[in-house]
């Protein structure tokens, strides 16, 4: 049984779904930008999986760089985009009040960093260290302001406490990825295969829960 390709299968059929879900519920009406953009993930993370798929079933050597790892850095570079403008704007005010939430959100990219140390000392190809290395920093970069948000006091509007469902869900999506990425390193082919099952869970709850909450906004 080819454990790799079910899972990457499983996870082109779950972001296919979601990009869809977004398509319909998002880009096809007036819909916020903040809730485009995170389709625009959703939809990298599809494009991503369904070249992996065709590679895996064309037979294509496996090598250091592959196409699909740019749509991995699509998918951080869409939410990290989404938050770190207006959206974080309407929640810190930059005030010493909140500075334990900004230095609690620490924890997200140090946890992508640790996930990202076994891969540095692991001997897989410097090139891969490299990529996976970039994938990393966009990750914790992104992770940072879905955790930040996820923990961060409401502000007016529920603005902040609406998302907080997807911002969770978004930080799993980092983490999860990292764990796959450490684990195809070194081979832990059954690891790899569970943490991409939980990958396809998370991918088909994150925009219906954003859809929910975006809606709150209008109450």
């Amino acid at each position: 049984m080819d454990l790799e390709l079910i899972s990457k299968l499983c996870v082109f059929a779950c972001s296919l779904f979601g990009f869809c879900f977004g398509a319909v519920v998002f880009l096809a009406k007036k819909s916020p930008l903040y809730s485009k953009m995170i389709t625009g993930a959703v939809g990298c993370m599809m494009l991503g999986s369904l070249l992996a798929v065709v590679r895996r079933f064309a037979g294509f050597e496996e090598r250091a760089f592959q196409i699909d790892q740019l749509a991995i850095i699509g998918v951080f570079l869409f939410f990290f985009t989404a938050n770190v403008g207006i959206m974080d704007g309407l929640a810190d005010d930059r005030s010493k009040r909140f500075a334990k939430y900004r230095v609690m959100a620490l924890i997200a990219p140090v946890v992508i960093a640790l996930l990202y140390v076994p891969v540095l000392f692991s001997n897989a190809p410097v090139l891969s260290k490299v990529i996976y290395g970039v994938i990393a920093l966009v990750a914790a970069a992104s992770s940072y302001f879905n955790f930040k948000h996820a923990v961060f006091p409401d502000v007016d509007f529920g603005v902040i406490a609406c998302v907080r469902g997807y911002n969770w869900l978004a930080f799993g999506y980092a983490v999860l990825y990292a764990g796959t990425v450490a684990a195809r390193v070194f081979e832990l082919d059954v690891i790899c295969f569970i943490l991409s099952l939980l990958i396809c869970c998370d991918v088909v709850l994150i925009l219906p829960l954003l859809k929910r909450g975006i809606e709150k906004w209008r109450i």
